[in-house]
């Protein structure tokens, strides 16, 4: 999508235009969930505190000064929604790891419950490997790695030159080491956000808008 078309969307959206929405949830669902999912190592609520983000920039947008600046306001969102959701994670002792190290497994018998068992033990050691690296070089990963985002979106996303995010890019390749690299895509490929995804976002868009005029309408 062409940065004018995209200024555009936004404009409309300001105005109200959800349908003008949905097309910019769409180009940034995945990033959106990406960074949630970043922060909160839980895939459910990723997508919930990404669908939050969606709704809450939706309500916010009068007050975002410049369209072009929209990618780095919705991250900003995505990841204070996501911190804050961590904290409450943190607060009412959340041990999701522990629970599922503990619980015993139903038909521990059955080949297909053992085979899903070491996959997703696979997929949360590749996620660790993953996590190892630092801030600078895994979140670029993350993102080119999630349904195979371009490095000019991820770029402009982080707030970065595409040749920034592409050294980035190589050089969190060279640490994970080629073969960690191709499992850790497929790995991830488990956490896609459903297709409806963006439906469900503009319906509670739609649900804030009427709260706010029925708002405006007693004052």
């Amino acid at each position: 999508m062409r940065q004018g078309l995209e200024i555009d969307l936004i404009r409309k959206a300001k105005e109200g235009d959800t349908v003008a929405f949905t097309a910019v949830i769409r180009r940034y669902q995945n990033l959106v969930y990406a960074t949630a999912f970043q922060i909160l190592k839980d895939a459910a609520l990723a997508e919930d505190v990404a669908q939050e983000a969606f709704v809450a920039a939706f309500r916010s947008l009068p007050d975002l000064r410049s369209e072009s600046s929209f990618p780095p306001w919705l991250r900003k969102i995505t990841r204070n929604l996501a911190l804050a959701a961590r904290k409450e994670q943190r607060r009412f002792g959340a041990l999701e790891e522990a629970g599922t190290l503990l619980s015993p497994p139903a038909d521990a018998g059955s080949e297909a419950e053992r085979e899903r068992r070491e996959a997703d033990a696979f997929g949360e050691e590749v996620r660790r490997i993953v996590s190892q690296l630092s801030d600078t070089l895994r979140f670029p990963v993350l993102l080119c790695h999630i349904d195979d985002l371009s490095t000019r979106d991820a770029a402009r996303f982080l707030g970065i030159t595409e040749g920034a995010l592409r050294k980035r890019l190589h050089d969190g390749k060279k640490k994970l080491q080629e073969r960690i690299v191709r499992m850790a895509e497929k790995s991830f490929q488990v956490y896609r956000l459903p297709p409806d995804f963006a439906r469900r976002c503009i319906c509670g868009c739609r649900r804030a808008r009427t709260a706010k005029n029925r708002t405006d309408e007693r004052r």
